[in-house]
């Protein structure tokens, strides 16, 4: 496989992955305060702060909601909106064209045109609901086509490397977002009993709620949910799953069992071990910590991967 092409395999999974969570973020986010107990989070600005800082965006007021709402959705000229990522999947995808299927093109090319053409004075005024749902239904139909059209080989394998990775990334951005969204309520005096609520937003944010309540059986609080959302193995949108799905695509691409602390093998199974024995009650006091330092090594991995594989 060429470098070229297993690079814009790569960025195509991690693009895909990337507008997925966004747009599910945004959504919850945006619709659970329409039925929030609590008046902060209710709140039109405290929603539209914490889409903004999920998106990275801090050089803008949440003043006016459908400028932030163009900003992070249709706004080409951002890099990181929605269409600007979704078009940064679909040039990679025309990048390794001849490496995938006619099936899997036509879908994200579709999943492209429908969110290109969607109407901005539409999606500015009624039509968010509407495009983040195309945006989530159009992720399932590539992840369908990525799975069950392509040969399972080193391509297949890149582009799933690139979801994993990426994945990581995202899940941590939720956790981290709420986690500020939370500090924010808490500051603002509201008892522990009204959390219940920002925990289960949490869950939908990550679509984990269900699965959570068939797990735990019990009201959502702290503890469980960072549990579920960050150590479950069985949890398809956990930190856990996620990191062992780095290390089970990355080995598709190599056999290389190399023990040199400075190889990437090494240090994914180091970041798999880590989280495949670590409990609650050792990192709930630093969750921060713990999600800034996983994040940091899942961007070092990512770089070493792109050099060593990637470069061209």
């Amino acid at each position: 496989m060429l470098s070229r092409v297993a690079n814009n395999l790569y960025w195509m999974g991690r693009y895909i992955e990337r507008a997925e969570h966004f747009a599910r973020y945004s959504k919850e986010i945006y619709f659970s305060s329409l039925d929030a107990p609590i008046l902060k989070t209710y709140d039109r600005k405290f929603v539209l702060e914490s889409m903004l800082y999920m998106a990275g965006i801090f050089d803008m007021e949440a003043d006016d909601e459908k400028d932030v709402l163009f900003r992070i959705g249709l706004d080409s000229q951002n890099p990181n909106s929605i269409i600007s990522i979704i078009t940064d999947a679909r040039e990679n995808a025309r990048g390794a064209r001849n490496a995938i299927s006619t099936d899997l093109w036509e879908a994200i090319n579709k999943y492209y045109h429908l969110v290109n053409n969607y109407s901005v004075e539409t999606y500015i005024s009624t039509g968010f609901y509407e495009l983040t749902q195309i945006i989530l239904e159009q992720s399932s139909i590539v992840h369908s086509k990525i799975s069950g059209t392509l040969l399972h080989d080193e391509e297949w394998a890149i582009i799933r490397l690139g979801m994993f990775i990426e994945r990581v990334i995202q899940v941590i951005r939720i956790i981290n977002s709420k986690l500020h969204d939370i500090y924010k309520i808490e500051k603002a005096g509201h008892s522990v009993t009204e959390m219940s609520f920002e925990w289960t937003t949490m869950l939908r944010c990550t679509e984990s709620f269900d699965m959570n309540r068939k797990y735990y059986r019990t009201v959502p609080n702290k503890e469980q949910v960072l549990e579920f959302i960050m150590l479950n193995p069985q949890c398809p949108r956990s930190i856990t799953h996620s990191v062992n799905g780095m290390q089970r695509y990355l080995l598709k691409l190599t056999s290389d069992q190399n023990t040199d602390t400075k190889s990437i093998a090494f240090k994914i199974g180091k970041l798999c071990a880590q989280y495949n024995y670590l409990s609650f009650d050792e990192y709930k006091d630093d969750i921060y910590g713990l999600l800034n330092s996983t994040q940091d090594m899942v961007m070092e991995i990512s770089l070493e991967i792109e050099k060593k594989y990637l470069s061209f």
